[in-house]
């Protein structure tokens, strides 16, 4: 299939699914005819742009999409390590989101106080 098909299949832009090339997430493109510049784009991408798709809003990089689509697609246990991982680095930032939000709010608190100065 050629870009625009794959484009409209995956709500994607044409940028962004080259941009998705460029960065090794996109397999299987061929240029079968060498007198233009047109690429055919496996049906596989589609599914692995869904698995993109379903991993970035999670905090996923580019990058560990690309090591999760190489290899742990088809390692259940993979799979586990990464979610775990992930996981962790999650709940982290929320430890530190956390601690920040109370501090905000103590900074607001004393600022609000009949005592504080301006």
């Amino acid at each position: 299939m050629r870009i625009g098909e794959l484009a409209a299949r995956t709500g994607l832009s044409r940028d962004t699914l080259r941009f998705y090339e460029r960065s090794g997430l996109l397999v299987g493109i061929t240029r079968p005819n060498p007198a233009n510049s047109y690429k055919d784009y496996a049906e596989a991408n589609v599914q692995r742009l869904a698995v993109v798709a379903c991993l970035k809003p999670l905090g996923f990089t580019l990058a560990e999409c690309r090591e999760i689509l190489s290899v742990a697609m088809t390692d259940k246990g993979r799979r586990r390590v990464y979610a775990a991982r992930k996981l962790a680095e999650v709940e982290e930032r929320i430890r530190e989101l956390e601690a920040a939000r109370d501090h905000l709010r103590e900074v607001l608190r004393v600022s609000a106080s009949p005592s504080s100065s301006s």
